[in-house]
């Protein structure tokens, strides 16, 4: 109504186009994915279209008159649940078709911009309102309750992608009438995605029956057991998931509950059944059936990794388990889930011929009883968190594979959440103060690009000589109040910067240095600080965010200048380097408040020497590979930085400083988004990892040199940014992993000054090749760093190509290696 009567539908083509929308509405809403916990449709994407085509009242009609789901309120649905999903359609969005309606009609990044504003403001709408309603229904937090409804990150970005598709849709319409024939195919190939994904749901649901009909039948073969196998599987996947495991983990789990006992089939009846106690012999033939069943299911390649789980199920952590004797981590962790599944059901399960042995809290602590004799700790904590009991106040717990999510990690570690967020606001002033003082100076010369130089090179220059002289600070002093001092130390340069500028422009190059010699401190105590402020498997996790943090606040903060720039040509202000000057300090001024409130970021090692970090880094067995790789890795894409703008300028000659900051825009776009993926990897700190980082950067930046559409050199580059980001992330990861608290700020700093040396001469080498080969010279320099990226990244892929299983575990994969090679002939 409110929609209606601030926006009403016009009487023209319009009521066509609605009419259009609403038929395609209607159809998706009829052809819903039905999951085992609710439906989902493909309805948004068209009502999305719809907002921009008729803000408020048609949109609003549309939500409401053409969503019917064929589900018969009264009947298949409540009338309640009707009015309320209906009336969520209507408001998440009316609300933002209304607020976008007034954008900029007439330029022409006015559809990317509404769409995007308009699909954020209907998914936090969505999931709010959603939120709001499950938990007030069943009294639970609410914030719980929307992090379990987002379900991670990937799932808003899958959301987000389906939902722009609503402002494809309407681009295409906008051509009529030959977007009306072209629409049906658009949203057909959405249609094809949703019965793929339907598909997908109904094999799964097939592979749940079929392991459910496995289990019972192996369960009615065992007279002593009913549906045995089945409480287990679902046990083990509850444990997995409260051990936060991931998806694919916990289903794994679950099909190995299902098929555990699945050697039985090779135990003879009088055995298997017997009602009396089995004689040692007997117990030799019952010890068989797990090896019996990990042979059969070893046979299958989509079982392979459960196989060794069922192997296993019957070890102890002590070792006095079978069939191997198996002993503590060694234990595939999936096994040491299932044996606690197992022995739980076991006895407390209700049999066909007796009543249970315990209930349920009795058998959870005679489980615990056991817990670091039998079972593995974590695991027996686990099973007592799903019945409301405390943890056991057991040291020495061994580390738990979990899946880390951003949220687990913000939430686990405030101490990280207050240094990112120091990070992000400190990173999106930097650009402020870059882009001040290099237009300062270019404006004061008269456009000498020669004193911009040497503004680089005093930056570079000051990184270099810092991080090698002196790369120890970050060890040596506390870190928290060396960061702290440091970032003041910036905002009180930024604020005396323009009056210093005022007497002499020059003053510009040494404050720039100066600058960049405290970065060059600050950085390394921050990237050094990370391992102190949250839990060892979360390390990488925790890069990975920094990383996308740093390139979303940085191409932010360049938006942001720009911006100030144009404001002051509309008002008139005078100085609007200063208005940068002094808002950079305040950053800084605000992430030292903010760091000022961790408890402690680690340092402080007195007998540390604040000079020879390089000597130390490089004596590090395990970081010599991964500096090695950061050194040629920041050469070859340093040869990109003057290629990139002379590319711009070849595909548009006209258009070259437009096209030069879209291509700049798109790789910070495809470094934020590469972070998010790379932070979603088992083995974020491997070599591996950042070989398939530099693959995916070389590969597709030979795509470069292939083409000179605009368009496909754009996609190009944004894969690239995204193997670059991984790259980053992993090479970064890998360094702190294998220092120690001692010299983590040492090894950082190294990177750091190894990075910014290599991309000076990286950078000087692209400038040359690009200069050298005139018109063709972007092409020659992407096709060298292309290569030496390529034949970079097999040496990084062979050096780590071994992954870990989660629910194998490195200390039993490591043992079967062994096993292997003592039995390998010839050894």
């Amino acid at each position: 109504m409110v929609g209606w009567v601030l926006r009403p539908v016009r009487l023209d083509q319009q009521v066509f186009l609605l009419l259009y929308l609403a038929v395609g509405t209607q159809i998706a809403a009829l052809l819903p994915i039905r999951w085992r916990n609710g439906v989902q449709t493909v309805v948004d994407p068209l009502l999305i279209a719809t907002g921009l085509i008729a803000p408020g009242g048609g949109v609003g009609i549309v939500a409401w008159l053409a969503t019917f789901d064929g589900r018969v309120p009264g009947r298949d649905t409540s009338w309640w649940a009707l009015l309320f999903n209906r009336a969520m359609l209507g408001i998440a969005h009316v609300v933002p078709s209304l607020a976008v309606a007034a954008i900029a009609p007439r330029e022409w990044w006015n559809l990317p911009i509404k769409t995007a504003l308009y699909v954020t403001a209907w998914v936090v709408i969505n999931y709010f309102m959603a939120a709001r309603v499950v938990s007030f229904a069943n009294r639970t937090p609410f914030w719980s309750t929307l992090v379990q409804n987002v379900a991670g990150v990937s799932t808003l970005i899958s959301t987000a992608i389906l939902g722009f598709s609503g402002g494809i849709i309407y681009m295409v319409l906008a051509d009529a009438p030959v977007g009306y024939l072209m629409a049906p195919a658009l949203f057909g190939f959405i249609l094809a995605v949703r019965g793929n994904v339907a598909d997908a749901q109904r094999q799964t649901e097939l592979k749940d029956q079929t392991l459910e009909l496995a289990a019972q039948a192996l369960d009615a073969r065992d007279r002593y057991t009913e549906s045995h196998s089945i409480r287990v599987a679902e046990l083990s996947g509850r444990l997995g998931e409260h051990l936060e495991l991931g998806d694919s983990e916990c289903d794994l789990l679950r099909t190995a509950g299902s098929l555990h006992d699945l050697g039985k089939i090779g135990i003879r009846d009088d055995i298997l059944n017997k009602p009396g106690p089995l004689t040692d012999e007997e117990w030799e033939i019952m010890r068989k059936h797990p090896d019996i069943g990990a042979d059969m299911i070893g046979q299958h390649s989509a079982l392979t990794d459960v196989a060794p789980l069922v192997r296993y199920h019957h070890e102890r952590w002590d070792g006095s388990g079978y069939p191997a004797g198996l002993k503590g981590e060694v234990i595939p962790f999936g096994s040491r889930i299932l044996s606690v599944a197992d022995s739980f059901d076991t006895i407390t399960g209700t049999r066909l011929y007796r009543r249970s042995l315990m209930t349920p809290l009795e058998g959870v602590e005679d489980i615990s009883r056991r817990a670091g004799h039998w079972y593995d700790p974590n695991v027996v904590d686990a099973l007592r968190a799903l019945h409301g009991m405390e943890a056991l106040p057991l040291a020495d717990k061994p580390h738990v594979p979990r899946r880390i999510t951003a949220w687990s990690v913000l939430r686990a570690n405030p101490g990280f959440a207050r240094l990112l967020a120091a990070i992000g606001i400190s990173g999106l002033g930097d650009p402020l103060t870059q882009v001040a003082a290099l237009i300062s100076i270019y404006a004061a010369t008269g456009g000498d690009t020669r004193v911009v130089a040497i503004a680089f090179i005093a930056q570079a220059a000051a990184t270099i000589l810092m991080s090698g002289a002196l790369g120890g600070i970050a060890d040596r002093f506390p870190r928290k109040r060396l960061v702290v001092y440091l970032e003041l130390m910036r905002a009180a340069i930024l604020i005396a910067t323009p009056f210093l500028a005022a007497f002499s422009i020059w003053v510009l190059v040494p404050v720039l240095f100066v600058l960049a010699a405290i970065n060059s401190v600050v950085a390394p105590a921050k990237q050094a600080a990370v391992p102190t402020l949250v839990a060892p498997g979360q390390v990488g996790k925790a890069n990975a965010m920094l990383t996308a943090t740093m390139s979303a606040c940085g191409a932010l903060g360049f938006g942001l200048a720009g911006a100030t720039f144009a404001l002051a040509h509309q008002v008139g202000i005078l100085h609007p380097t200063t208005v940068l000057f002094i808002g950079d300090a305040v950053t800084f001024a605000l992430a030292a408040l903010l760091v000022a409130g961790i408890r402690s970021l680690g340092g402080g090692t007195t007998t540390m020497r604040v000079t020879g970090a390089w000597r130390r880094a490089w004596a590090l067995d395990g970081a010599r590979a991964h500096l090695t790789v950061a050194a040629a890795a920041g050469f070859l894409l340093a040869m990109s930085f003057p290629a990139l703008l002379a590319l711009a300028y070849r595909i548009e000659p006209r258009a070259g400083d437009a096209t030069y900051s879209g291509l700049e825009l798109v790789l910070s776009a495809g470094l934020f988004i590469g972070s998010l993926v790379v932070g979603r990897s088992q083995a974020i700190g491997s070599m591996r990892i950042a070989g398939i980082g530099l693959l995916v950067t070389g590969v597709f930046a030979f795509a470069l040199t292939l083409t000179s559409e605009v368009y496909v050199v754009a996609a190009a580059l944004f894969v690239a940014s995204l193997g670059n980001a991984i790259y980053w992330v992993a090479n970064q990861t890998a360094l702190v992993e294998a220092a120690d608290a001692s010299n983590r700020g040492s090894v950082m700093a190294t990177r750091f000054a190894f990075v910014q040396t290599a991309s000076i001469a990286g950078a000087a080498v692209g400038g040359i090749v690009t200069y050298a080969y005139k018109q063709n010279g972007p092409v020659v320099a992407y096709g060298v760093l292309a290569i030496g990226l390529i034949l970079l990244a097999m040496f990084a892929l062979a050096a780590g190509r071994r992954t870990v299983n989660p629910l194998h575990g490195r200390e039993y994969e490591e043992a079967m290696l062994r096993t292997a090679a003592a039995s390998s002939p010839g050894e």
